[in-house]
């Protein structure tokens, strides 16, 4: 059966899942899986899309016993219809008939753990998609190509990504680098086709690998030969030696222990952190390799804090309001990854205000005051919400979170409401009121990065309606209650401010 372009496919060329450490995993290549399947029992590691592609194309001509996964959440259900199980209660059993069982790991970054995990169980029976799929046409021939041009010299090429593309630290530093004549070829790797856009030169590129496997075949491709990989959010793999990899974070203090969330790549040669505070802190969540090197200094994306008078909230309203307040809830339901940090449901996109009647009280108490309040959804956000709308109260979500320019937006913003956001402690660099709502605490489901995360809240403390009114009231009358803590934890969690992130980082680097 000859196998067809498939995006899933290069996407685990594209991570290498095609050059595990795993002997085992090296050895069972594509020719030997041919003579070896058709006898066995199949079961596939990972309810991923590598994992339905294969299923897709091979679910008829082979015997699929079952999936196995490491998600508890998953177990007894079915992934394209066949029944995922706990690879506890599978590996035992299969391990007493190797000779008729084969795993297929589906996994694009995890290959050698998982072949670890059936190893410990005793199964030596095993392949790896990725290596498989190295084996055919066309990924063969292109992984020959693209390593060759891993033997050429590297070239004078900054790949680049941020968050919701051109924005964040990384977006900061390439329009410093550009309004500074800066030689370096850019590309940009973005997640929205529509973005391309926001390319600030002719000759740079932007490149939308999810959207297209020309894209990311591309992208691979300039992968092999570009100097430096400077990132904010998505990993941008280290491929040989040589290459700068530099990662800038989406964040600076944050509250939340994402170890077993996501964790700082092996191959990051640089990572950014506001101060050796913060880094103390960073290090356990983030789990940094020992070779990562740490620039301890400024957030390039918080130098428009400093650096002039914008007018953002121009382009969301043509009313002049008395006050402005921004309520940025943290990410609880991401629309990418399947994840659900909270137990409970948001109606309204942010904690304690749960009916419509909540609602019609807060917009009537801001009305009469001459008051807007943006509600900053994350851009990741499922638009699971009612974006309902009110006079005295604005949506800001991940559909228009390319028409303003959210730190500028700061600027503008007299008091900030919030979360478990780390946004909060690039706010406080612009000394103005913040409450935090904590409504919902109990029912957050990561783990918090200090025992004591109060302490690390210096401003009002919201668990009522009533209270956020009060708020908002103190906000109204220029009332400043937690000036001086605020003031302190801004110093400790921060770098010195001199609005000058960019320049520094750039000198730091060399580039």
């Amino acid at each position: 059966m000859e196998w067809k372009e498939e995006y899933a496919f290069w996407d685990l060329i594209a991570e290498e899942a095609y050059l595990p450490m795993n002997e085992n995993l090296k050895a069972n290549t594509w020719d030997k899986f041919q003579k070896d399947a058709c006898d066995n029992d199949i079961y596939l590691f990972g309810c991923n899309d590598a994992c339905r592609t294969f299923l897709r194309i091979y679910g008829k001509r082979y015997h699929i016993a079952g999936i196995l996964d490491n998600a508890s959440a998953r177990w007894g259900s079915r992934f394209e219809g066949i029944e995922v199980f706990s690879p506890k209660e599978v590996l035992p059993k299969v391990a007493l008939e190797q000779d008729k069982n084969l795993v297929v790991i589906g996994m694009r970054l995890n290959a050698d753990k998982v072949a670890k995990q059936l190893e410990d169980a005793g199964f030596y029976h095993y392949y790896g998609l990725g290596v498989l799929v190295s084996g055919m046409d066309p990924y063969d021939a292109f992984i020959r190509e693209m390593e060759e041009q891993k033997k050429s010299e590297l070239r004078d090429i900054i790949l680049m990504e941020s968050t919701n593309d051109f924005d964040g630290n990384a977006g900061a530093l390439y329009e410093y680098m550009k309004a500074h004549g800066s030689k370096h070829k850019f590309v940009w790797i973005i997640k929205d086709e529509k973005n391309k856009k926001f390319l600030l030169d002719e000759n740079d590129i932007a490149l939308c690998p999810r959207n297209s496997i020309e894209e990311l075949k591309q992208y691979i491709l300039y992968r092999a030969s570009a100097k430096w990989q400077i990132w904010d959010n998505h990993p941008i793999r280290k491929v040989r030696e040589g290459q700068i990899n530099v990662y800038l974070q989406h964040f600076g203090m944050g509250y939340k222990q994402i170890a077993d969330i996501f964790n700082s790549p092996p191959y990051v040669d640089y990572a950014l952190n506001t101060n050796e505070n913060v880094y103390r802190y960073e290090k356990d969540a983030l789990l940094y390799a020992p070779g990562t090197k740490m620039i301890f200094g400024e957030l390039p994306r918080n130098d428009v804090l400093f650096s002039g008078k914008w007018q953002e909230l121009e382009k969301i309203t043509d009313h002049n309001y008395d006050k402005t307040i921004m309520w940025a809830p943290t990410l609880r339901d991401s629309a990418l990854y399947n994840r659900v940090d909270s137990d409970i449901n948001y109606p309204f996109g942010v904690s304690l205000l749960y009916t419509e009647k909540d609602m019609e009280e807060l917009n009537l108490f801001l009305k009469e005051r001459n008051m807007l309040l943006l509600i900053k959804i994350h851009p990741r956000q499922k638009c699971n919400y009612i974006n309902a709308l009110y006079s005295n109260i604005l949506y800001l979500d991940g559909k228009n979170v390319k028409q303003v320019h959210a730190y500028k937006l700061l600027t503008q913003i007299d008091a900030l409401i919030t979360d478990y956001s780390s946004i909060v402690f690039d706010y406080m660099l612009l000394d103005r009121p913040i409450a935090w709502v904590l409504e919902d605490m109990e029912h957050y489901k990561i783990p918090f990065l200090m025992d004591n995360p109060l302490d690390f809240m210096p401003g009002e403390k919201i668990y009522h309606l009533q209270e956020l009114l009060t708020f908002l009231e103190h906000v109204k009358n220029g009332e400043d209650l937690y000036q001086k803590e605020r003031n302190r934890i801004a110093t400790e969690y921060n770098a010195p401010m001199k609005g000058n992130g960019c320049e520094a980082l750039v000198e730091i680097l060399g580039l």
